[in-house]
């Protein structure tokens, strides 16, 4: 029986930390997949690779939310292409700014349940979001190893604290997997 893998990418969080890393980096044409693969080291066939991150919706009469839409559709087609499940939160818009809702919450029942009921052995978790502490918890207890990936410069020292163990993105890996 080959082991079981979820990969979890904190899209958002994803995003921010490679923009910081490799400002130049265009994200619609990373190859997601083999960025993971060359982090993981682990067999493409054996990954569940989830990408979490909150919808962009259309305002009429506003151009920014069309031109943000159109870009979180084609960057959605890319994942889809590359057999990436996407899982959607919202964006609340308040105060004059977007606030992502629902991404954490969704990352943490997927990553419990999925211990709870054995569907995986190994987590790859890309997010340095601390909230998600509760579940690598129960996720361990459910003995399963919870890996948090980091970017480099960036990296949470309470996840890499807490979790089995960690890895750390390099700018080169961001590179390997650029068109």
């Amino acid at each position: 029986m080959n082991k079981k893998i979820l990969v979890q990418i904190d899209g958002s969080n994803f995003y921010n930390k490679v923009k910081k890393l490799l400002p130049q980096t265009h994200l619609m044409r990373l190859d997601y997949r083999k960025f993971v693969h060359s982090i993981t080291k682990e067999k493409t066939k054996d990954l569940q690779i989830i990408y979490y991150v909150g919808e962009i919706r259309k305002y009429p009469g506003n151009k920014k939310s069309a031109s943000l839409y159109a870009n979180q559709q084609s960057l959605f087609s890319n994942l889809r292409k590359l057999d990436i499940e996407i899982k959607l939160g919202f964006l609340l818009f308040s105060d004059g700014s977007y606030h992502e809702k629902g991404v954490d919450v969704q990352i943490a029942v997927d990553m419990v349940r999925g211990a709870i009921k054995n569907e995986y052995e190994k987590c790859y978790l890309f997010s340095s979001d601390t909230d998600l502490l509760p579940a690598i918890k129960t996720a361990k207890e459910e003995q399963k190893k919870v890996i948090y990936v980091g970017f480099e410069n960036f990296i949470s020292q309470a996840l890499s604290k807490n979790c089995s163990t960690y890895k750390i993105v390099a700018k080169k890996d961001l590179l390997g997997a650029s068109e």
